[in-house]
């Protein structure tokens, strides 16, 4: 009886408001708080039907990978019609891209709003309590992911009705105070990660998100507080997860991917609901299912690595460049393959490689980690370095470069640890190590920008504009030099539907 009514009630959410300023609300908005939310088990199946909003094609199954990572200044895309626009760093007001993950983020916070709105906040009763704490925090982390993208947006914190369908944009300190807020009463509220059930965050994810927040606060000011504040949040959670011992085990099967020791807060995705992304980063070509190898590193990424680390171990298991080709047969791509032609032109990202070269379904068991506890030490690493030098900073990444070295057998001579360097030449390295470690994993798009137009194009545009014309393929794309390139752009259609946006609210440059 209980997966019968936690079915209905996920598709009643389903077919709920979604908050796009183009659709009215239905009558009633939502299940009356009698049918859902007098029971925990009823408020928990609401909250089943946000992480499902989450999970979907157009947030972090796809959408937000084919948004994020085309203008990060690191991939590209193996869709010619998107190498004419997002992949030039300029993604149109009415893409699918930008559009379909607006849609989706505004889904998320429409479902996490219903629960916070009708979940009883002083019943004194903790799995209520933790109901509530998730859903601020996924409401917070929603909220960080539109604001950094798009800039202000529309700041929605109750359910909708016909009077507060339209509603202007918000400013950006406004989004941040209320992520703030959400992200504090969700570390009050929350139950620890060994209390939660079916891989739920605990409360240390929104320590996670605040420091974060702070990091992203500082930007590129050295000197600020909220280096201070970003190293409260953070070192609450030091020592709370572990690494897995090698760096294999967080892509090569799903037993020892999934919910381990160094998740903190990961997406559940199964074989009957799996996500998109073996189809996103698989060419079809490599196994008897269908690839689309949408999303290919450019060859200065995969480059920076290997001059950076020749023979560290983690490149194995984030590139491919040969596989077996189906039905017979070898490929090979760069860099174990001259540039000659778009297909042979660019490595593939083999941590979201099928694995299983003769299945004939992309379905996996893999679940996406959106947060693990290496970019908590590398965070924990360069604000370290920003407080107070690199000497007790290095102790942070040196985790993470020891856990590279003993993937191999016998270990590997590099990455060496960190030692000698000063405070600028630490935070010049630590910029790179993110993507060295972390590369695809949802963070590269905002580890480029969170330091202010002129570090993304000093690190990522004219490093990517001088390969290019080095290589002079026709197939490449060049970046422009435009600070347009900071934000996303508002969709067309909630400008077009939301009275209290106009065109001239849009974002400079689109």
């Amino acid at each position: 009886m209980k997966n019968i009514l936690n079915k209905f009630i996920i598709a009643s959410i389903f077919f709920s408001l979604t908050i796009v300023s183009c659709k009215l609300e239905e009558d009633p908005p939502f299940l009356s708080s009698e049918t859902v939310f007098e029971t925990v088990d009823g408020a928990d199946a609401a909250l089943n039907g946000v992480f499902e909003a989450m999970a979907n094609y157009n947030y972090y199954s796809a959408d937000y990978h084919h948004l994020t990572d085309f203008t990060s200044g690191l991939f590209i895309s193996g869709k010619p019609s998107d190498r004419t626009n997002i992949c030039k760093l300029n993604p149109l007001p009415s893409q699918n891209y930008p559009t379909n993950f607006w849609k989706a983020a505004y889904s998320v916070i429409a479902r996490a709003n219903t629960i916070i709105a009708n979940v009883p906040a002083d019943s004194g009763n903790d799995d209520f309590n933790n109901i509530l704490g998730i859903a601020y925090f996924l409401r917070a982390h929603t909220y960080f992911n539109l604001v950094r993208l798009y800039g202000g947006v529309p700041l929605r914190t109750e359910p909708v009705t016909s009077e507060t369908i339209h509603m202007p944009r918000a400013t950006v300190d406004e989004v941040y105070n209320l992520i703030i807020s959400d992200a504090e009463k969700a570390k009050e509220m929350m139950y620890d990660a060994p209390l939660q059930s079916g891989g739920r965050p605990g409360k240390l994810a929104a320590n996670y998100l605040l420091a974060q927040v702070y990091m992203q606060l500082a930007g590129n000011d050295n000197a600020s507080n909220y280096w201070q504040k970003a190293y409260d949040e953070a070192i609450a959670i030091y020592g709370n997860y572990s690494l897995v011992s090698s760096y294999a085990d967080l892509w090569m099967d799903p037993s020892t991917a999934n919910n381990n020791s160094e998740s903190i807060f990961e997406i559940q995705y199964s074989v009957e609901h799996p996500s998109a992304l073996v189809k996103l980063f698989t060419p079809g070509n490599a196994y008897p299912g269908k690839g689309w190898q949408r999303v290919r590193p450019n060859p200065e990424t995969i480059d920076m690595h290997s001059d950076a680390y020749p023979d560290d171990p983690r490149i194995g298991y984030t590139f491919i460049s040969t596989y077996n080709k189906y039905p017979n047969g070898v490929m090979h791509v760069y860099p174990d393959a001259p540039r000659n032609g778009f297909m042979k032109g660019f490595p593939f990202l083999y941590k979201f490689f099928i694995k299983d070269q003769t299945a004939h379904t992309d379905a996996t068991n893999f679940n996406f980690v959106r947060y693990r506890y290496a970019e908590l030490l590398l965070m924990l690493a360069e604000i370290e370095n920003e407080l107070h030098g690199p000497a007790n900073a290095y102790q942070y990444v040196n985790e993470v470069l020891a856990r590279a070295r003993n993937t191999a057998n016998p270990p590997a001579v590099e990455p060496a640890d960190w030692s000698g360097l000063s405070q600028d030449e630490f935070r010049e390295k630590i910029m790179r190590e993110y993507h060295f470690e972390l590369l695809g994993e949802g963070d590269d798009w905002f580890v480029a920008h969170r330091r202010g137009y002129d570090f993304f194009k000093t690190h990522y545009i004219d490093v990517h504009n001088a390969r290019i014309a080095q290589d002079n393929k026709p197939y490449d794309v060049e970046y422009p030099d435009n600070t347009k390139v900071m934000l996303m752009p508002i969709p067309s259609v909630e400008i077009n539907a939301n009275q209290e946006i106009s065109a001239s609210d849009q974002n400079p440059g689109y």
